[in-house]
């Protein structure tokens, strides 16, 4: 572990998971279940999460796929109660394993009510129960039925950017090489926030920052419950293995600096950049994986959060 180059606020962070682990007050993600785990992850962000601003209008939705029903939730900020907006598609992060709804509900409102935009939160299938590639086609799945909007909610189905953190920065990424091949919906732009880009390989910045939130042995943990060792080349498990990256709209793309996922983050940025792409790629310095629902504990998670939806309205003007 590098501490020395972390963030005050983020080092803090450390600190204290690792005192309450030795405590015997939480206890590693992978030592638990996956339903025990749900609960933690939940409580945990519960805990670095500011208070959920209000909004004008949250839904929540349920969209018709073939197996089953995709829930979603549909925000609309308060200073554009009044406006049809473009529209967000967001996909919480969460390893496939854990996640859901209610532990990026504040970040959705933020973005719904910073941005010039709507919000729609998907909540995709999660492993074991669902394992590669469902989440993946739920999502795909999602995008289609926003893009569409049979329920005729007050947006503008054809501003389109999809968003997404950690594991829902990879269903980002994949849903817009699959909007790209199927040449529909149109994708204005893409940000994808510390994303895993290249899962089951190995790059120096899993060694260099090692148990900053995420561990060798969690990141095993979500793999083993997501996908088998023969899946790992799929592209849509890992999008830095696609062939074809020309074409694809503009992408910001967050790394934090103190990530194991890190490097990948960054080889992404390269190889759609090098695919004449538009991309900009920002690094936090000293920051953590998992600081975007840490807005209570870590202060550049509000600078984060503003640089989104900057872009994100930029992309859309």
């Amino acid at each position: 572990m590098k501490k020395n180059e972390l963030a005050p606020e983020a080092l803090k962070i450390i600190n204290a998971i690792e005192i309450a682990e030795k405590e015997g007050n939480i206890r590693p993600m992978y030592k638990l279940n996956h339903i025990q785990a749900r609960k933690s992850y939940l409580s945990l962000r519960d805990s670095f999460s500011p208070a959920a601003p209000k909004v004008y209008k949250v839904l929540n939705l349920n969209i018709p796929s073939k197996k089953k029903k995709i829930r979603a939730r549909y925000y609309k900020g308060l200073k554009n109660k009044a406006r049809i907006l473009p529209i967000t598609i967001f996909f919480h992060g969460g390893g496939w394993v854990v996640g859901n709804l209610d532990t990026h509900d504040v970040i959705c409102r933020q973005l719904a009510n910073k941005g010039n935009f709507d919000v729609i939160s998907i909540d995709y299938g999660l492993a074991p129960e669902n394992k590669f590639p469902i989440a993946i086609e739920d999502s795909i799945e999602a995008v289609n039925f926003v893009a569409n909007n049979p329920m005729k909610l007050a947006y503008n189905k054809k501003k389109i950017a999809l968003c997404g953190d950690s594991a829902g920065g990879t269903i980002a990424s994949v849903c817009c090489i699959n909007a790209k091949i199927k040449k529909n919906p149109l994708i204005s732009f893409q940000t994808l926030i510390y994303p895993s880009t290249h899962l089951g390989k190995h790059y120096p910045s899993k060694d260099k920052y090692e148990g900053f939130i995420l561990s060798k042995k969690l990141m095993n943990w979500f793999q083993e419950k997501y996908i088998s060792k023969n899946e790992l080349k799929d592209w849509r498990a890992a999008p830095i293995l696609y062939k074809n990256f020309n074409g694809l709209p503009p992408s910001l793309i967050i790394v934090a600096g103190c990530d194991p996922l890190k490097d990948e983050g960054k080889a992404f940025a390269k190889v759609l950049s090098n695919s004449g792409n538009k991309v900009e790629l920002v690094e936090f310095k000293g920051q953590i994986h998992g600081f975007l629902t840490m807005g209570a504990k870590i202060s550049d998670t509000k600078k984060l959060i503003n640089l989104i939806c900057k872009k994100i309205d930029e992309s859309f003007s």
